[in-house]
């Protein structure tokens, strides 16, 4: 396959207030959303924005500083995977399939022959999305849910009900029944991975492209649920601040 733009490649599509600080970027979330961008920009050296980003998916070379950002997988039996869902192939799959075919683009646009057994599995899926020069590439390294809410400290959510939450707050009132079915079979101890694969055949694909998108970002980024009160923002500029340096 080849790819000649980053449009192609996989990829969520995200509409929320954006903080970016150095090389890192935090999605913001909630009803309030405004309050927290309004306090982490009152800290100083951390822009926010409201936006509509695409956020792209990179699995980490074993060979280089930088990802792969994915657009497809072709099996070892030639079978094309083109959706979400190819991310949840790779982790049930590459030990079994290593000569499984990667195709994407790196940050700068190049297209490498990959296999599955070319990238670091210990290491999780990297969220990045692209920003304007100098910069260029900015890490996604968490999202921040701002609720009126919420009680007490900021709390780390789980990467399943941190994916069914991130789900509630993007997909219309007409998605939200298949949110609470999902909820449900995960709170009775069904891995949202599992869930989602049984109602692949009978959902919209395009719906079910956004909930495998919240899938793999919950494990690409941490996300954390937080009443923005006065000296109470728990700190989530931390994120940014605490983001490991770009390599490349």
């Amino acid at each position: 396959m080849n790819f000649k733009s980053f449009d192609q490649l996989l990829h969520l599509e995200v509409r929320c207030a954006l903080a970016t600080a150095q090389h890192a970027a935090l999605l913001i979330f909630g009803d309030r959303a405004d309050a927290l961008a309004r306090q982490l920009s009152e800290k100083g050296k951390i822009r926010c924005t409201s936006a509509v980003v695409r956020v792209l998916f990179g699995l980490p070379i074993l060979t280089a500083p930088f990802p792969l950002f994915v657009g497809a997988v072709m099996t070892e039996r030639n079978t094309i995977l083109d959706q979400m869902s190819a991310f949840a192939w790779i982790e049930d799959n590459a030990i079994e399939q290593p000569r499984a075919e990667v195709f994407g683009l790196t940050p700068f646009g190049e297209q490498p022959v990959l296999f599955v057994r070319d990238f670091d599995m210990d290491r999780p899926v990297e969220a990045w999305l692209q920003t304007a020069q100098p910069m260029g590439w900015a890490r996604v390294v968490g999202a921040a849910i701002a609720a009126s809410g919420h009680a007490g400290e900021a709390r780390p959510l789980p990467p399943d009900e941190a994916a069914l939450a991130l789900m509630s707050l993007d997909l219309p009132a007409d998605a939200q029944p298949l949110v609470a079915s999902l909820a449900e079979d995960v709170s009775r101890g069904i891995a949202l991975k599992a869930a989602l694969r049984q109602r692949r055949k009978t959902t919209d694909p395009g719906l079910m492209r956004v909930c495998d998108g919240w899938r793999v970002f919950s494990r690409a980024a941490s996300t954390v649920r937080l009443n923005p009160l006065p000296d109470q923002s728990g700190r989530v500029e931390d994120a940014l601040w605490l983001a490991p340096p770009r390599r490349w």
